[in-house]
């Protein structure tokens, strides 16, 4: 029992030892926290308004061409398939 006792006795010392540093470098004034979040607030409300900018340039674009319907003739040369089958061109770019 005595044994238990002086294990206590030299455990929780050390336990508060250990965590003491990393509790007090958490604890914050209500202050600072309050500025913590003003300041997340106005760079959130900056974003927004990032993003409507980025909204209007892109819906201000010019809409791309619609599809052209091309004949492509290809006599003389081997395909498979029917003659007159449509092709669908797909352009796939990087916008880099």
């Amino acid at each position: 029992m005595t044994s238990r006792k002086w294990n206590l006795s030299l455990g929780l010392p050390l336990i508060f030892l250990f965590f003491a540093p990393w509790v007090i470098a958490q604890q914050t004034s209500n202050e600072e926290l309050k500025k913590q979040i003003e300041a997340l607030g106005q760079s959130v409300k900056a974003m927004q308004k990032d993003l409507q900018e980025i909204k209007a340039l892109l819906q201000s674009r010019v809409p791309a061409a619609p599809p052209q319907n091309i004949v492509l003739d290809l006599v003389g040369h081997p395909v498979r398939g029917q003659d007159a089958a449509k092709l669908t061109l797909v352009e796939f770019s990087d916008y880099q």
